[in-house]
């Protein structure tokens, strides 16, 4: 588990300047806090921080091939590097090391670019082929690494992370306004653009090839395609059981070859089955008690998972730690959080999920988490609410003033904030957006419908709130609509059930869950592994039949678990991961959320149309009309302008 950064001069004239990587690398330490390590080549520098987690003493990097013809920078692990080792030495490749990233560069001599088919692991390299000068960039198949890169004076950057490239000077921290209204309204990014200008993410299951002078990205990998491509797929006869014990013995080999460490490593522990289960299933492999750490909260609150939590870890006698926030220590783990995500992420359970990985930090290097589980088993509203979609859209298209309906609906929208105040109307406001979306194309639907367009953010609000500058940006680049139409159509799969489940992970997943446990764990240089993602594991999930992905909540996953989880952990309900943010905006934290959002140098006030934005925050802080999703995707936006615009900003107030 390292990070990486390097330069590729993509012209061939060899300029590029070795100090440019040491500034690069030294920027994201934290990644890699036990060692660095470089390579530089005339048209090529790059470099990695490491946090030795295997061979420890044997795996520094740069890794070569048996006579240096090719140099390797890896951020990451495969797991099932023995296996792969045993092959190689068969094949008659000699290994100078016990590690696992050696494994790819001989991967690439024996098959090429088909080498990530036999990788099980999470990674993102740097492959240089000095003989046929290439650079090979690859990010794993579901992007539990990231990639980012940009390209300046005919010059190719990446990194680890964005702050990287800042230090190379490659390009300056200047917002792609075409981008803000895909985050406010997703909450997340989405595609291969960033808010920053200029620069993109390498997106998973992706290779970028640099050679002769051009660039171009390769897929290797895309969640479902095997079940579009499996040779049984159509004359496959699962039954239940059958279905249940594979999920079991893959999950159970999956977490085996997680296990894999020289060093100490735990587990993520919430009070549900995901955690629970991979708890389960380290209590028959590893040795030894198990460490397992919560995070919860003061007080009395219906978010906590410290009580589901000791439970599940008394029933395993772990060794459990408990990391217990206050509203305070919350509010200063999201300024840090708002450095180290990079990009604005909404997303308040991953500011608690940085704090946990502090104190995890401080007793091992590696950490199991339950990630995947809700994804691959049918565990979200949108696995049953986008089937449900889908089908009333196709018989409500042709109903007779359907389109009269939809222009109601739409002018009812911008009273939905202050439908909530009134309980005579009930879940009324709840149910409005999805009927809308059902009376709109498919594609337009499905986009509103995974951002929770109505409930959230809206047409109604972004016309009133958004500057003209914002909304010139939005409808003439069109970003959250393009990329979203490309999602949907990598997407789409023979049942509505397998799209919603492709959509959910190609979305939320990838811009959102993946990108923050990345960030916030290699914060404090802490490994995050995620069993529920090994590529065999998913092949089998993409294939299982939707009367057994929708029968109950992850049905196939809980009966495969019935065997070694306690019945209270099974019969728990599945309740998110969540923070009480809300309780919080409304007492303990409204003060420095309005001191943020109301001051006069707030840098993103340009952005909004400033009347709209003092009445729906004094709406909001009054009591009148309560938008905390909305309030939150704004403080976000500030604080992470504040933590990498601020200079920039600063001399434009001086120029204007």
């Amino acid at each position: 588990m390292c990070g990486i950064s390097g330069v590729v001069d993509i012209t061939g004239k060899q300029r590029v300047t070795p100090a440019v990587v040491r500034h690069m690398t030294a920027s994201i330490q934290h990644r890699g806090p036990d060692g660095d390590g470089f390579y530089d080549a005339p048209n090529l520098s790059m470099g990695m921080r490491r946090l030795s987690i295997i061979d420890v003493d044997g795996s520094d990097q740069p890794l070569y091939n048996e006579d240096h013809s090719m140099a390797l920078v890896f951020n990451g692990e495969i797991y099932n590097y023995r296996e792969i080792q045993d092959d190689l030495r068969t094949a008659g490749h000699q290994l100078r090391t016990e590690g696992d990233g050696e494994t790819i560069l001989h991967l690439y001599e024996q098959h090429g670019l088909d080498l990530f088919q036999q990788l099980r692991g999470m990674y993102a390299f740097a492959l240089w082929d000095s003989q046929r000068e290439r650079l090979i960039l690859a990010v794993d198949h579901i992007g539990m690494k990231p990639l980012y890169l940009c390209e300046n004076n005919g010059c190719l950057y990446f990194a680890s992370e964005i702050k990287a490239l800042f230090a190379a000077g490659a390009v300056d921290p200047n917002l792609n306004l075409d981008v803000l209204d895909t985050y406010l309204s997703f909450g997340y990014p989405l595609g291969a653009e960033t808010l920053f200008h200029g620069i993109r993410r390498l997106m998973p299951g992706h290779t970028l090839i640099v050679e002769q002078g051009s660039v171009r990205s390769v897929p290797y990998w895309r969640f479902g395609d095997d079940y579009l491509t499996h040779e049984n797929a159509q004359t496959r006869n699962p039954t239940l059981g059958g279905e249940v014990e594979i999920a079991r013995e893959k999950l159970r080999e999956s977490v085996t070859l997680h296990l894999r460490s020289d060093v100490p490593l735990g587990l993520f522990l919430s009070g549900g089955v995901d955690s629970a289960a991979v708890l389960a299933l380290m209590h028959e492999t590893a040795g030894g008690r198990i460490r397992t750490y919560t995070v919860g909260f003061s007080g009395d609150t219906p978010d906590n998972e410290l009580y589901h939590a000791r439970r599940i870890a008394a029933h395993f006698e772990t060794q459990h730690h408990e990391r217990v926030i206050t509203p305070q220590d919350w509010w200063h783990g999201l300024e840090r959080y708002a450095y180290f995500h990079d990009e604005p992420n909404a997303n308040p359970s991953a500011v608690s999920m940085l704090l946990l990985a502090e104190e995890t930090a401080k007793h091992v290097k590696v950490v199991l988490t339950g990630l995947g589980g809700d994804e691959l088993f049918g565990g979200y509203r949108h696995h049953q609410a986008i089937p449900a979609l889908l089908a009333r859209q196709k018989s409500w298209q042709n109903l007779p003033g359907h389109e009269q309906m939809q222009s109601l609906l739409a002018w009812l929208e911008p009273h939905y904030p202050a439908f909530k105040r009134y309980r005579i109307i009930g879940a009324l406001p709840t149910y409005l957006p999805g009927v809308r979306h059902a009376l709109l194309p498919r594609l337009e639907g499905l986009r509103r419908t995974l951002s929770y367009d109505g409930m959230v953010f809206s047409d109604a609000l972004r016309d009133n709130l958004y500057s003209p500058e914002l909304k010139a940006a939005w409808q003439t680049a069109q970003h959250k609509e393009k990329t979203y139409a490309t999602i949907l159509a990598h997407s789409e799969r023979p049942t509505p059930v397998h799209t919603a489940q492709a959509l959910i992970i190609n979305t939320w997943l990838h811009g959102n869950a993946l990108l923050s446990q990345d960030k916030v764990t290699m914060a404090h240089s802490l490994e995050a592994r995620v069993p529920f993602f090994d590529p065999a594991l998913f092949a089998f999930a993409a294939q299982l039949p939707p009367e057994l992905l929708l029968r109950s909540n992850k049905y196939v996953l809980r009966e495969a678990l019935r065997p070694i989880l306690p019945e209270f952990a099974l019969q728990r309900p599945k309740q998110p991961f969540s923070t009480p943010i809300r309780g919080w905006f409304e007492t303990t934290l409204k003060p420095q959320i309005q001191a943020v959002l109301l001051d006069e140098a707030a840098i993103s006030r340009h952005l909004f149309n400033r009347p709209a934005l003092e009445k729906l925050l004094h709406a909001h802080f009054s009591g009148q009309q309560k938008q905390e999703e909305v309030i939150f995707r704004l403080l976000t936006l500030e604080l992470w302008q504040q933590a990498f615009m601020r200079q920039n900003h600063a001399k434009m107030m001086t120029v204007v």
